[in-house]
């Protein structure tokens, strides 16, 4: 196997001084990541499943792979074959094929085989309670006691892409909101205008940049000051909040460490 622990190709976005020396430092993005497989097949019935497995084309498909001390011991790449070769010669006709496979991730991290989990409650829910019109002496009722976000760790050694899951049991949520909270730096996501009811579906993918209500696009409900927020190596905590909404509003966020 080569390539899997190879650094991917950079994108640089490094612009040329004008009659000076050197270059103006840009942002450095990675590329896609290859990785080469070598496999011999020893038998008649090894070659067709070889050849089956790693058939061109297609969507990309999970690749797993468990070396000591590599990202975790237990890692996954998504890729999709690029190229495929097999060598015949004389070892072909004496039982030993040679398969040559390229695989492209165009997600050059090395992720995490298990899927993390976590379920994240709004810290200080919001009932709906009216309060006007105003009265004297003013009663507002007893404040809502927070709740404590749970840790979400990424133990890999780069950022990671979450995707979060909000569907209320009761109710109806409005304008609900995300924050990202790292070593004291606060990261939010917010949407504006939207309305999630009992048994709908708001699935936020951050790393695709895509907002879906039951499966239908609501980009345009995102508020333009929002960041698509990664989560950095190390814990962090995501809280909810909601505009409006009962008691009890809960949403998943599911994860991947992430390694590079």
């Amino acid at each position: 196997m080569a390539g899997l622990l190879d650094a991917p190709d950079v994108r640089t976005s490094d612009a040329e001084l004008l009659q000076r020396d050197g270059l103006t430092p840009g942002t450095d993005y990675m590329g896609a990541r290859t990785v080469t497989l070598t496999m011999l097949a020893l038998d008649d019935h090894e070659l067709p499943a070889v050849l089956a497995a790693f058939a061109p084309g297609g969507e990309e498909r999970a690749f797993e792979f468990a070396f000591p001390g590599v990202a975790g011991g237990r890692a996954r790449i998504m890729g999709r074959v690029r190229k495929r070769a097999v060598t015949v010669d004389r070892e072909f006709h004496a039982g030993r094929r040679r398969v040559t496979v390229e695989l492209l991730a165009t997600d050059p991290r090395l992720y995490s085989a298990d899927e993390a989990r976590a379920t994240v409650a709004v810290a200080a829910p919001r009932e709906g309670r009216p309060i006007f019109p105003l009265t004297f002496p003013f009663d507002l009722g007893d404040g809502p006691v927070a709740r404590a976000a749970p840790d979400i760790a990424n133990t890999g050694s780069v950022d990671t892409w979450p995707v979060v899951r909000l569907t209320p049991r009761s109710g109806e949520v409005r304008d609900p909101s995300l924050t990202l909270v790292h070593n004291g730096e606060r990261k939010r996501f917010a949407l504006r205008g939207l309305r999630v009811g009992r048994g709908d579906a708001l699935v936020v993918d951050m790393g695709r940049r895509r907002i879906t209500l039951n499966g239908a696009s609501r980009f345009g409900q995102v508020d333009p000051t929002s960041v698509w927020f990664a989560l950095p190596p190390g814990a962090s905590t995501v809280q909810l909040d909601v505009l409006e909404g009962p008691d009890g509003v809960t949403a998943d966020v599911q994860w991947r460490s992430a390694w590079m």
